[in-house]
């Protein structure tokens, strides 16, 4: 079907030009039937949702139709775009949240036509929403039908009922298994996978230029991190003699940690608690040690003070903050922050996000925890950097209103510079930004899509991912890298069929 004769009568209101690669993917998940869409960021994977449901609304205009997006803000900016592109009265596109009460929520199922809702709101509703009411049920941000997340839940059902589903991702997965779980809880027939790269494509990309700065560590910081080191080879030495273990390096990683705890748990000896609290220990100094090389003075002091509060945790946490050595790191901290002495990495931030402002050009920043979002916004602000923190609700972060509120005070260029953690990255609408900045490195190919797909929306745009050399900030940046190549082999291999797995999940 070529594309004139796909549009011919859709109901669209003309606010946006369908480009000819999202009138061909819409095309091939109305012939095809259950479909799993996947597009770099910025190409208009919820467009191609969009021309699905009008061609839907088209063969017949009484049509349900369910939109799925993990986030509230998330949710009401799909149902914004459904009410600007699609001729259909504004009423009859609802954004239903667990804010509304469950029989309000009854009756909004009953008159809305067009739903855009979170996907834990309609799990708990599964027993007063009728799937089979729906014609088409949209799950954004597909990578996430996984596990026990709530999408998952809601496809399972959805299979049973007459509903075309439709997955829309940037990044799938580089892991074979996850992929095809999402193909089978989605009961996915085909694929639509379109790159920068393909020909169809390529005129409406704009270049994102990548520039990696590795950072090594200062003297000060070092002299630190080997008294870290010192404290953890005494706990891994204790559990390196138990074999079973399999603790080969005395730097395991957070997965070969727990995998150990949970050998230690299994192990029939009374004197496993004993190891299970070294356990504790090693792990809570191998974070201390990962927070000085990847974050800062900052982020451990932070840490090491946080301790004495949670000495009621465990005799681990309690030994620790007790150590006369772990004392000594937390007042050295205190000199160096006192003197300005930081990880060389915020100095590099602060000189590079600097000329970015002068310039009048906006920036995101990524850091991973929110004592470093405080410590990277504090030191710009010094710098005479326009910036402002963006954190997620947990604790006492910052709930919607304020999230929302700031991301339009961006917007609209109040400030420069926005600091964020992974709250960012995925779930919300953030405003293109003329760079993007990872202050530390993410092992996850996803969420480096991500972050990167927050810059060169609307003009060129650059990514700036900064590592601390020799540490698992570098381990990290090469994973997500190695990932992120696996992916593209992997969706190439969607293209010529669905995964083997997909017909044992069916059948």
């Amino acid at each position: 079907m070529d594309a004139q004769e796909f549009l011919k009568g859709l109901p669209l209101t003309g606010a946006l030009e369908p480009r000819a690669y999202q009138v061909a993917a819409a095309a091939e998940v109305v012939e095809k039937g259950n479909s799993l869409v996947v597009m770099p960021t910025a190409l208009g994977k919820t467009f191609v949702s969009i021309l699905v449901m009008a061609k839907l609304l088209a063969t017949n205009p009484d049509s349900k139709i369910l939109f799925l997006a993990p986030t509230k803000p998330l949710a009401v900016q799909q149902a914004a775009s459904i009410r600007e592109l699609i001729s259909i009265p504004a009423e009859k596109v609802l954004v239903i949240t667990g804010e509304t009460g469950k029989e309000g929520r009854k009756e909004l199922y009953a008159r809305a036509q067009i739903i855009s809702a979170t996907p834990q709101t309609i799990e708990n509703d599964l027993d007063i929403l009728g799937l089979n009411d729906f014609s088409l049920i949209v799950f954004d941000e597909a990578h996430r039908t996984i596990g026990e997340y709530a999408y998952a839940t809601i496809a399972k059902r959805a299979q049973g009922a007459k509903a075309l589903l439709l997955g829309l991702t940037a990044s799938p997965s580089s892991e074979k298994g996850k992929i095809e779980e999402i193909c089978g809880h989605l009961a996915i027939r085909h694929v639509v996978a379109r790159n920068e790269t393909d020909d169809d494509v390529a005129q409406y990309v704009n270049k994102i230029t990548v520039e990696r700065i590795p950072v090594e560590l200062n003297p000060e910081l070092l002299a630190i991190s080997s008294s870290l080191q010192t404290l953890a080879q005494e706990s891994y030495l204790k559990l390196s003699r138990l074999d079973f273990l399999s603790l080969t390096s005395s730097r395991p990683n957070k997965t070969q940690l727990l995998a150990a705890r949970m050998r230690l748990l299994s192990w029939n000896s009374p004197a496993k608690y004993s190891l299970i609290s070294v356990l504790a220990r090693l792990m809570n100094v191998l974070h201390a040690l990962d927070l000085l090389e990847s974050e800062g003075v900052a982020a451990l002091h932070s840490y090491i003070v946080n301790l004495e509060k949670r000495k009621a945790e465990s005799k681990a946490v309690r030994e620790l903050a007790a150590d006369y050595r772990i004392k000594a790191v937390e007042r050295r901290c205190s000199e160096l922050l006192a003197a300005g002495i930081e990880h060389p990495k915020i100095f590099k931030l602060v000189s590079i996000v600097s000329s970015y402002a002068l310039e009048g050009k906006s920036v995101i920043v990524f850091a991973h925890f929110r004592d470093s979002v405080r410590t990277l916004v504090e030191r710009l602000n010094a710098a005479g950097v326009s910036a402002k923190a963006l954190v997620g609700k947990s604790g006492e972060g910052m709930n919607q209103k304020r999230q929302v509120a700031t991301l339009e005070e961006f917007r609209n260029k109040g400030f420069s510079v926005l600091v964020g953690t992974s709250v960012i990255e995925e779930g919300i609408d953030v405003p293109a930004a003329d760079a993007v900045v990872f202050y530390d490195a993410v092992p996850s190919e996803i969420r480096a899509i991500q972050r990167r797909g927050r810059t060169g929306r609307v003009r060129e745009g650059k990514a700036i991912i900064l590592y601390t050399k020799g540490t698992k900030d570098e381990a990290y940046h090469w994973s997500s890298r190695n990932k992120e190549r696996k992916m593209r082999i992997r969706v190439e291999e969607l293209k010529k069929g669905v995964p083997a797995r997909q017909e044992k999940l069916e059948g």
